[in-house]
């Protein structure tokens, strides 16, 4: 009888940390979106024709054009291997600019120039705000050591 409940309770605890497991696992898979590079996305031909993709790279020195009275813009994504030219229109990321990292996404359409709908700024894991500049750090130091005393 003791053995029973005992072999009970560890199939109980077996299924629901299973199930557990597998909802997590599902969850965290099913919204991981990854994106390419232009070598990458070229490479896939007429694979991805039609279906929403990333593309990540460098926005290309020089290649940013704005157009006047609108918010219409045309870069050029590399990867250092590969150029992809882009088409946007809407308001930018604010820490988007030439020789920044950027995340492009939108249906891959090969032979044509990528029509983005939504872009996406990248910055180093070392990024720092303006306002935390070794001024702003020493003062925030100061003012630390100030509330200490």
């Amino acid at each position: 009888m003791q053995a029973n409940r005992r072999l009970f309770l560890i199939l109980t605890l077996l299924v629901v940390f299973g199930s557990l497991g597998a909802l997590i696992w599902t969850s965290f898979t099913g919204s991981l979106v990854y994106f390419h590079t232009p070598t990458e996305i070229l490479a896939t031909g007429t694979s991805k024709a039609g279906q929403k993709v990333r593309i990540g790279g460098m926005v290309q020195a020089g290649s940013l054009v704005k157009e006047a009275g609108t918010q219409k813009i045309r870069f050029i994504i590399s990867d250092g291997a590969n150029q992809l030219p882009v088409r946007y229109e809407g308001m930018t990321p604010d820490l988007f600019r030439e020789g920044q990292g950027v995340v492009a996404e939108g249906p891959w359409q090969p032979g044509q120039d990528f029509m983005a709908a939504t872009i996406l700024a990248k910055h180093s894991e070392d990024y720092i705000p303006v306002e935390m500049s070794a001024e702003g750090i020493a003062r925030s130091k100061e003012s630390m050591l100030r509330s200490l005393q």
